[in-house]
């Protein structure tokens, strides 16, 4: 089943490779703002849902091939706090040196949208790092890979030494929980399967 990507991280690209799942990238554009006393939760599920909503409204009117659409947002949260990106470098430091020698969640909501057909699952991680000088996290800021990431880091990158345990799924805070990438786009198949024998 090839599906498109509406997503713009390499990340995501990797994962769907390393899943042999075939794609092309539909680049779309929503804005992410948190609204008024809204739980993380609730925020990364709208968030995802506007996502496909969006990106299956540009199949349409660009009147691109019909296939299934993948979304995905991945929420970094520590105290119930939802982090974000980070705006520069500075930024991203504070937020490392927060949660420096503590545990944090990452939540990641993937959701899959084709006609009438709309599932979106979560999944929550907890990450636990160990202490940090202000001279390591600065020697990790130097390679840039906090931009454009939740929380400013990528466990799959030289920070990734800091990290004490994770309790949860590895690949979702990486940005694609692979598992449930998987199950959802079984019971697509399973759905427009029977769909079809019914029709």
């Amino acid at each position: 089943m090839k599906i498109y990507l509406a997503s713009k991280s390499p990340r995501r690209r990797e994962l769907l490779e390393q899943m042999e799942v075939e794609f092309e990238i539909l680049p779309i554009d929503t804005p992410e703002i948190v609204a008024p006393n809204e739980a993380s939760d609730a925020y990364s599920k709208r968030i995802t849902k506007e996502k496909l909503d969006a990106a299956w409204k540009t199949i349409l009117q660009d009147q691109l091939t019909p296939m299934p659409v993948l979304c995905a947002d991945t929420e970094v949260v520590l105290d119930g706090v939802i982090l974000g990106k980070p705006i520069d470098e500075h930024d991203a430091f504070q937020m490392i040196k927060r949660y420096a020698g503590k545990t944090h969640e990452v939540i990641t909501s993937v959701g899959i949208t084709f006609y009438d057909y709309q599932k979106i699952e979560m999944n929550k991680t907890f990450v636990t790092f160990s202490n940090m000088t202000d001279r390591e996290i600065k020697h990790y800021l130097t390679s840039g890979n906090y931009k454009d990431k939740s929380g400013g880091y990528g466990i799959q990158s030289y920070i990734g030494q800091f990290i004490s345990r994770i309790d949860g799924c590895f690949y979702s805070v990486m940005g694609l929980p692979l598992n449930t990438v998987r199950k959802i786009l079984n019971d697509l198949k399973s759905t427009r399967s029977l769909a079809q024998r019914s029709e």
